[in-house]
């Protein structure tokens, strides 16, 4: 009892997957003012921001709905349930999971925080949270069809995420065999954090910070929260379903900096997609991603 208490919260649960979404999200900024030849925050500056925000006031504006007060929260429970469902060096904290329940708790975050800029009644906010939820009808096709290669190509038809990563270190990484399905998947993480060029739902030159303009304080930290731990997740998911999988710590963070750094290699390098342009690319690569799919389904 007390081990699946401390593997839940405390390592390789709640407590690990935090401390790492900040710290990865802190290197992510770091090596992207590097690469723009800026000096940067230090690599904490995410601890900082987050215990900064937890102790300033929150403010309610006038017109906000009722739900401006929990769907922060509840994005944040759901994507560290996710998390918390994702192979973490070898292990899933709450144990083996079919991979469709993992989906549905990152796609349920997404929508509660576009659901926040409805609920916060800010046209800004509101045009964020249009965007978002049409750039995820573009995201989530390739993002599906690189996870049903993964699972097919493994012979894991439950999906569990923790098979495919441990199919890979028997069988050799999947990206190598299914470059189309990696690709689908790489593009659909972007999509999914909103890094350049899909950081539409949050263009600051055009709407300020998109779906939570309105949000301060606690609420803010809540957000900014699900965004670094969602990373995180879809980091760790990489690793296990394309990237060789990992079974000690220290494998799995190295391959984690290295995603971070070739996530912010292009983010300094690519301009923002115009929302139609997005949803254009996506289909794109999920269609590519199809390529593969049409492999496994055929024994090719």
């Amino acid at each position: 009892m007390i081990e699946s208490l401390v593997r839940v919260l405390v390592y390789p649960g709640v407590g690990f997957i935090v401390f790492f979404s900040f710290l990865y999200s802190g290197i992510f900024r770091k090596i992207s003012a590097r690469m723009q030849h800026r000096i940067g925050p230090p690599i904490w500056q995410p601890f900082f921001d987050i215990l900064k925000l937890l102790g300033k006031e929150d403010i309610k504006p006038e017109q906000a709905k009722i739900g401006y007060t929990f769907w922060p929260f509840v994005a944040m429970i759901s994507i560290i349930t996710a998390g918390l469902l994702t192979p973490i060096a070898g292990v899933v904290p709450l144990g083996n999971s079919d991979i469709v329940v993992l989906i549905y708790f990152l796609v349920f975050g997404s929508l509660c925080l576009y659901l926040s800029g409805f609920s916060s009644s800010n046209p800004f906010a509101v045009i964020g949270s249009v965007r978002g939820i049409i750039q995820m009808i573009g995201y989530e096709f390739p993002f599906v069809v690189s996870v049903a290669v993964a699972a097919l190509a493994s012979g894991r038809l439950l999906l569990f995420p923790a098979a495919v990563n441990m199919y890979q270190i028997s069988n050799g990484w999947l990206c190598l065999s299914f470059p189309f399905a990696a690709a689908a998947f790489f593009v659909s993480v972007l999509a999914k954090v909103e890094i350049p060029p899909f950081h539409i739902p949050e263009a600051h030159q055009e709407i300020v910070s998109g779906y939570y303009t309105e949000y301060t304080g606690k609420k803010l930290a809540m957000i900014l929260i699900a965004h670094m731990v969602k990373l995180f997740v879809l980091i760790a998911l990489g690793i296990a379903l394309f990237f060789g999988g990992s079974l000690d710590i220290l494998t799995f963070i190295a391959k984690g900096l290295v995603l971070v750094f070739v996530v912010s290699f292009f983010r300094v390098i690519l301009a923002r997609f115009r929302i139609d342009h997005a949803l254009k690319f996506c289909w794109v690569f999920g269609f590519v991603g199809m390529i593969d799919l049409f492999r496994v389904l055929l024994g090719f």
